[in-house]
């Protein structure tokens, strides 16, 4: 019961993802956004609130690099006390600046932690259906459908590689939004995120 209630909870992000993932496989829904064109890029999500003291959190990394330079960022969870099976969230962008680059399968450059055990964990760019160049936030989706036990304290969720503009220049945010989290029976627990930043020296 656990187990169909976390997939329950979580479901309608995960048929997102795989809907944005599947590239020209999958049309993208009547409702999404057409994406924006090469030469002008979608602007950036808007930063969702930090959570509170004592609330969960999903912390981004803070790191620098050359311009043009790829970089590692990971995600690293604070439970605040809650016992959490599964995550969620988006990051933002600005794609003239950073972005995650696509791997050869046309999904985000981004790796789950494997010690987790959270084998459904996965990753898309979002708007649905846009072209590298014109994407400006990656889902990330950390669960697993077979294991619920909680996710430890303190634990890295997952690391993405971020890609440095030649032309970028000092810090460049990694906003993070629609932050979701989710316990083992499979109830919606509040929180909120850290963001991160990329500083191209």
């Amino acid at each position: 019961m656990r187990r169909i209630a976390l997939l329950v909870m979580l479901a309608l992000p995960a048929c997102q993802m795989l809907d944005a993932s599947a590239g020209t496989r999958s049309a993208p829904p009547p409702s999404a956004k057409a994406p924006a064109p090469a030469s002008a890029p979608a602007a950036a999500p808007p930063t969702a609130p930090a959570a509170r003291s004592g609330e969960p959190q999903i912390v981004l990394g803070k790191v620098s690099g050359a311009a043009g330079q790829k970089v590692k960022v990971n995600a690293t969870l604070h439970t605040g006390g809650e016992n959490l099976a599964g995550t969620q969230n988006d990051i933002g962008f600005d794609p003239a600046q950073i972005s995650i680059p696509a791997r050869s399968n046309g999904r985000p450059d981004c790796a789950a932690n494997g010690a987790l055990g959270k084998e459904g964990t996965a990753f898309s760019f979002l708007p649905a259906g846009c072209k590298q160049g014109s994407c400006n936030s990656v889902r990330a989706l950390v669960l697993s459908l077979s294991d619920v036990a909680p996710i430890p304290d303190g634990a890295m969720l997952y690391t993405c590689t971020v890609q440095i503009a030649p032309s970028a220049k000092g810090a460049q945010a990694l906003s993070l939004t629609r932050v979701g989290f989710s316990s083992p029976s499979g109830q919606a627990v509040t929180g909120g995120g850290v963001n991160g930043t990329v500083t191209a020296q």
